[in-house]
């Protein structure tokens, strides 16, 4: 590696590192008292945690609230639970991450439905170019997200489909805390990175090789595309399939588990225990 590649891939762990330094404490504001039932109702998903868990997450929500702004586009007839809804999901993510992170997202837009963008960066060509179809979401490397309401509603309601759009959305975000979409977030510390790069790559390999063999994968076949997708998809499949992923793919189960903090096969564990 070059000496400006490895300066401008030690520079997000160096931010990172001051971040940790200069750690945001979460609010002790009180929690609005319409947000639990709002959020229970539209992500079954927080309904699964423990309540210490939900607690930090509403905190973790009120930070991120404030400090990224939502637009209603396309006519859409605004109500607090639209950004209730994204924001849950959204800082799910986050639970046991040091905050702030998304330190990119500026804005979120979001539409009545599926939206058709006037632009779409294509991470093969690296140009803008014109898309042909309606798209439930996108991420912007300027740190735009776009979102359809129905597409975050429905993913939200089927929590175990693997297939979620605020997840695949802002997982582009994390991805894109270092300036580049390439399937690297930033990581804890430098040491961690080679594993990351050689386990990470040998996975995406693994999976492109699954699709164009057309053999049946947990992970949906668009993260073959290229690693930045490989990364979102995988993030929705972490949260939403976390069983089946970590039977078929325990390395790559076991490598977002570590990024994460968190461990979501263990939460339905408890959850169908509680529920005998």
């Amino acid at each position: 590696m070059g000496r400006f590649a490895f300066v401008n891939r030690l520079a997000p762990l160096l931010r990172k590192l001051v971040g940790l330094l200069t750690r945001v404490r979460l609010p002790t504001d009180p929690v609005p008292a319409t947000w639990p039932e709002v959020v229970d109702r539209r992500v079954p998903l927080i309904a699964r945690l423990p309540s210490a868990d939900q607690e930090r997450l509403y905190h973790v929500m009120q930070l991120f609230l404030k400090e990224v702004p939502f637009e209603a586009c396309g006519g859409l007839v605004w109500r607090d639970e639209i950004q209730l809804t994204i924001a849950a999901q959204a800082c799910l993510l986050l639970l046991n991450m040091p905050y702030p992170r998304y330190s990119r997202v500026r804005r979120v837009l979001v539409y009545p439905a599926a939206f058709m963008p006037k632009t779409q960066h294509s991470y093969r060509s690296n140009q803008l170019v014109v898309p042909d179809e309606p798209a439930a979401g996108q991420a912007w490397q300027s740190g735009v997200v776009v979102l359809g309401w129905e597409e975050v509603k429905d993913g939200a309601i089927a929590a175990n489909d693997g297939r979620n759009v605020v997840f695949h959305e802002f997982a582009h975000m994390l991805d894109a805390e270092d300036g580049t979409l390439d399937g690297l977030p930033v990581l804890d510390s430098r040491a961690t990175y080679h594993t990351w790069v050689e386990q990470w790559s040998a996975q995406f390999a693994e999976h492109v090789r699954r699709v164009d063999a057309e053999e049946s994968t947990v992970l949906d076949p668009y993260g073959a595309t290229n690693r930045a997708e490989f990364f979102a998809v995988a993030i929705e499949a972490f949260f939403e399939t976390p069983d089946d992923l970590r039977r078929d793919q325990p390395r790559l189960y076991s490598l977002l588990a570590e990024f994460f903090k968190f461990d979501p096969a263990s939460l339905l564990r408890a959850d169908s225990r509680g529920a005998a």
